[in-house]
């Protein structure tokens, strides 16, 4: 019975290694040549790889962003929880990747791996290109050589694609992974905190054109059809169009650097003298909040209750969270303020807070009952889930009972 080896070959199917170059056909453009200005090829211990550079020095526009050499990154790393190598800039790469496929997988061939990186000129692009799938090996092992004193990646999705990805045609490939130790940035998870309030999408492209102001040439080329182009460039030999991918690809690590720019500076400047959207100062507070900085966030929020452009919701959630920190701080006065505000504004949370508050602080039973009173009636209003309805009717009821044995004891001592 013929192996499954001997059947592929049948169907005309060969390893890797035993795939043949393509090689341009006549009157057709090599990898290099429709690469350009910038591209060559370069050899090391497993073969060759095609690289791309291109610089972009300091003082250079990427929309409104302005690459400068001196920014403060303590904020933004603590923001997007990286953990290890965000002390030095210019020891951390941006990377995005162009594949063979959108869903990732064993089969699939990061074919361009692009990065850059700061340093004291300004950003420097790289882009590693795989001209046949049998010198990935190449590629991989040139990437893993420019890149021995990285300390972290910046990606944007490339916690769940980029990086397992490479990963795993490293493991494929029986190379040393060279990333196992970096600190990992995806301004994918942060972008959406601090933009979900007002962009319906945080796509990268999207946020060119809505945060970053940047237009995108006739040369770009959809991300969905990348990998036909690399299979039509294997097929054909003919890398005409191999340019336009290297501009996507570069456009988007591009982005993502100015992008990486653009959120630090919101973190580091002074927000209440700039030109920004109120959601997105409000979502600024909501990242200091998170990463402990109390003082800043109760400013933002409290500049942001004076903003003429917040609706009623909005404001009743900037409350809340100022009279949790308040709340946190003993500032009861002004917590109480805020929760009454929400209260009388049919906010269920507000009245218990404040039930709590007469209760234990105040010893205020009568108060304490009030608050109780008026958040069972808030919550017969409200369009709440049955069941979490439910567990805080018995909850208020709980409290109510409880409430009105002490006034009934009170009573009885006064008489």
């Amino acid at each position: 019975m013929p192996s499954l080896l001997d059947r592929l070959h049948t169907l005309g199917l060969k390893k890797a290694a035993e795939v043949s170059s393509p090689r341009p056909k006549a009157n057709k453009i090599s990898m290099v040549d429709a690469i350009g200005s910038g591209a060559k090829i370069l050899e090391n211990q497993l073969g060759n790889v095609v690289i791309a550079e291109k610089s972009y020095p300091y003082g250079y526009l990427h929309g409104n962003i302005e690459f400068k050499d001196m920014v403060k990154v303590e904020s933004i790393h603590k923001a997007g929880r990286l953990n290890s190598g965000g002390e030095n800039l210019k020891k951390m790469i941006f990377l995005d990747t162009e594949t063979t496929g959108l869903s990732g997988g064993t089969g699939t061939l990061a074919f361009l791996v692009g990065i850059a990186r700061f340093d004291d000129e300004g950003l420097k692009l790289t882009q590693f290109l795989v001209e046949d799938p049998s010198e990935e090996a190449a590629m991989l092992l040139e990437f893993a050589n420019q890149t021995s004193d990285i300390e972290a990646v910046i990606t944007f999705n490339g916690k769940s694609f980029d990086m397992p990805l490479l990963k795993s045609r490293y493991v494929i490939n029986r190379l040393p992974i060279p990333f196992s130790e970096w600190g990992h940035l995806d301004l994918l998870h942060l972008s959406r905190r601090i933009w979900r309030q007002r962009l319906a999408s945080r796509s990268l492209k999207d946020l060119e054109i809505e945060i970053l102001n940047i237009p995108r040439s006739d040369d770009e080329v959809p991300g969905w059809m990348i990998p036909e182009i690399y299979f039509n460039y294997l097929r054909t030999g003919d890398a005409s169009q191999i340019a336009n991918v290297v501009y996507h690809n570069a456009m988007d690590i591009v982005s993502l650097a100015a992008l990486y720019m653009a959120i630090t500076k919101m973190l580091d400047v002074d927000l209440f003298n700039q030109k920004f959207h109120s959601w997105d100062v409000f979502a600024i507070g909501q990242l200091y909040e998170a990463i402990g900085e109390v003082y800043k966030s109760i400013s933002i929020y409290e500049h942001c209750l004076s903003l003429m452009d917040i609706d009623l919701s909005k404001k009743m959630e900037i409350n809340t969270r100022l009279a949790k920190l308040y709340k946190k701080a003993s500032n009861w006065d002004k917590a109480r303020y805020l929760w009454e505000t929400n209260g009388n504004n049919g906010d269920i949370d507000a009245c218990i807070e404040l039930a709590k508050y007469y209760e234990h602080e105040q010893r205020d039973v009568p108060n304490a009952f009030v608050w109780t009173h008026l958040a069972e009636a808030n919550l017969e209003k409200s369009d709440i889930v049955r069941y979490k309805k439910k567990v805080i009717k018995n909850e208020l009821r709980v409290r109510k009972e409880r409430l009105e044995k002490r006034m009934i004891n009170v009573s009885e001592k006064n008489s």
